[in-house]
């Protein structure tokens, strides 16, 4: 968990740019340390910086939101405090702690109302591009005793009044206090709209928001009249209550979010005795909702959008009716959120996994297979692949002109890939000016063999050759790591693995990442056939680290695996550099394929790129 928080920190560091860090800037002008609460400030007695200027973790900050602004820190923000007795100024170049300075300003629990031109700064500093951050608390919060004490929900209710009307669109009202039954409460009615605000706070960089507690607090109301831009994010789940615990708003150029309660910022730590701590920041989504709004304030809260390819198939294939595609996924994200995975195989059919997952084409025609990562923050990519299904087989009527015969005639099956011979005889007295197979005229008269055939409607004269299909399995991906027999879904389909597994350390030869490491009799199956026969067959083998020779061979079966013909003669491996072994098979129709060991010895083999180039 630590590794991630780094990671994810130096991403959104990244994100920030070389320029000088972004500011933040917490109030602590408003005795907000005031009382029995926890302390709502950064670091008790360093101020404006907190200290150490390098911490190592949140404790080493003393505050009672340290943890807050610790993660901002290590998000590669500055984080600073408006110290009591600090001016709240916009546009003051006299004022080393201007707002203008900072991209965020957090106000978090206020005892004392800001002055008629505080107000106006903060409100200026908003409307020209500024992110404020109100945090609340519940009515009877008051714990400072000096003179203009009040509750925090009183100051911001006085602090969005500025100029005779609310331009922010919100204000505070009572909730439930100490002693109240209803006083600890959750809730999980997030807003599902799908505003850059939305995005942004619910599916933020941290993680999506999907429960927040709080202890203690007060409602928010908010008024589209006032400001047609102000939205709730949060909603009360207390039956008979109304009201918002978060909503947001623009102002100008600027953003503002507003939290109804302080408990959930409340990282349970404080160097003063007698505080009341609720240890919240760290549970449920309290911290994703802090650091989600706050980035999102300072504008650097766009969430990543996920980097996705297909592995597998490596690229678009094509098969026949009734075969089967083996699909594999990969997806990437900067921020290492959680990712959920979906697959449309163009037919109707879904699956919602990574991969590897086989799945098989029925009917012919093309497909496109699509692959989609989605992120927790709502954000996703897809990858396409363009699957081609040919049927089969192919049904051919043919028929001689008057005067002669054709066998077979009528309806006639030819698998696709495979041939059929027609035979045309003339009766006596009679010439047969044409041969004609689904309505397109064959020529002179004779005996004809029709080979490879492609589709009815397409059939040439000559019936020329297709470009044939082919099988590549690079065994790159699935994993096995143990010789015991096993199945493992590939690229191409599953495989049978007896005495065998996938091996991918340095003294394994191979192409990619991995190959096949055979000992003693071991065998490499495919456990699938490949639809349209074999002209030839290629594999590349090299002997496993230090080991002697080996001898093995490649055997067909064109009956699902019931018997078993070689294909050639038998091979010596005895370099450790990979070669090529081809083999002649000249085997139309469905046809599987085996390598064995047949040596016996304990030397190990590896193959890799074994390779079919059909009919």
């Amino acid at each position: 968990m630590r590794m991630f928080r780094v990671l994810l920190s130096l991403a959104l560091a990244l994100a920030l740019g070389a320029q000088t860090p972004k500011k933040i800037l917490f109030d602590h002008t408003r005795h907000e340390e005031a009382g029995t609460s926890a302390e709502w400030v950064i670091c008790s007695a360093s101020e404006p910086d907190p200290s150490p200027a390098a911490p190592a973790s949140e404790t080493d900050w003393n505050g009672g939101i340290s943890a807050w602004a610790f993660d901002l820190y290590k998000a590669g923000y500055k984080v600073q405090t408006l110290p009591p007795g600090g001016r709240v100024t916009y546009g003051d170049a006299t004022n080393a702690q201007d707002l203008s300075s900072y991209a965020v300003y957090i106000i978090p629990e206020p005892y004392l109302l800001f002055t008629a031109a505080e107000k106006q700064a903060i409100l200026s500093f908003v409307q020209n591009g500024g992110g404020l951050f109100i945090v609340c608390n519940h009515p009877g919060a008051i714990r400072y005793s000096g003179t203009g004490g009040t509750d925090a929900y009183t100051v911001f209710n006085d602090l969005v009044s500025v100029n005779g009307g609310n331009p922010y669109g919100f204000t505070f009202v009572p909730g439930h206090g100490p002693g109240d039954t209803l006083a600890n409460t959750t809730s999980t009615a997030f807003a599902t709209g799908t505003s850059p605000a939305e995005q942004a706070i619910i599916h933020g960089a941290y993680g999506g928001l999907g429960l927040m507690d709080f202890h203690s607090y007060s409602y928010l109301n908010f008024n589209t009249a006032q400001n047609p831009n102000v939205q709730e994010i949060l909603h009360t789940q207390i039956s008979g209550d109304t009201g918002s615990f978060i909503v947001t708003c623009t102002v100008g150029a600027g953003r503002v979010v507003a939290i109804s309660d302080s408990s959930p910022s409340d990282d349970g730590t404080t160097t003063t005795t007698g505080k009341s701590l609720h240890a919240s920041y760290g549970i449920n989504s309290n911290r994703a909702f802090y650091l989600n709004a706050t980035t999102y304030l300072a504008g650097t809260g766009t969430a990543p959008v996920p980097s996705v390819s297909i592995v597998s198939p490596a690229s678009n294939p094509t098969l026949l009716a009734g075969g089967s595609v083996s699909f594999q996924g990969s997806a990437t994200i900067a921020d290492g959120s959680a990712m959920t995975y979906s697959w449309s195989f163009g037919d109707g059919a879904t699956a919602a996994v990574l991969g590897p997952i086989s799945h098989t084409y029925a009917a012919a025609g093309t497909y496109a297979a699509t692959f989609t990562a989605t992120s927790n923050q709502g954000k996703s990519a897809s990858a396409t692949r363009t699957i081609t299904v040919n049927p089969a087989s192919y049904t051919l009527t043919a028929s001689a002109g008057s005067g002669g015969s054709i066998s077979p005639s009528g309806a006639v099956t030819v698998a696709n890939g495979g041939s059929q011979t027609f035979t045309i005889t003339p009766s006596a007295g009679y010439a047969i000016s044409s041969v004609t197979v689904d309505g397109v005229n064959q020529g002179a008269l004779g005996s004809y063999t029709f080979s490879n055939v492609l589709a009815s409607h397409t059939i040439a004269a000559a019936f020329a050759a297709s470009s044939g299909s082919s099988l590549k399995e690079t065994f790159d991906t699935g994993t096995k790591t143990a010789y015991a027999t096993g199945t493992v879904t590939l690229s191409t389909g599953t495989w049978t693995l007896n005495d065998a597994l996938l091996g991918n350390t340095t003294a394994d030869p191979k192409v990619g990442a991995q190959s096949v490491r055979t000992r003693n009799s071991g065998k490499v199956t495919m456990a699938f056939n490949f639809a349209t026969g074999a002209k030839t067959v290629s594999v590349k083998h090299a002997k496993y680290g230090t080991d002697g020779s080996s001898t093995w061979g490649l055997w067909y079966s064109t009956n699902s695996g019931s018997t078993w013909t070689q294909a050639g003669g038998s091979v010596t491996t005895s370099s450790t550099t990979l070669a090529t072994a081809s083999f002649t098979v000249n085997v139309a129709g469905a046809i599987r394929f085996e390598l064995r060991k047949t040596d016996g010895t304990a030397n190990r083999v590896n193959f890799d790129d074994f390779q079919i180039a059909g009919y």
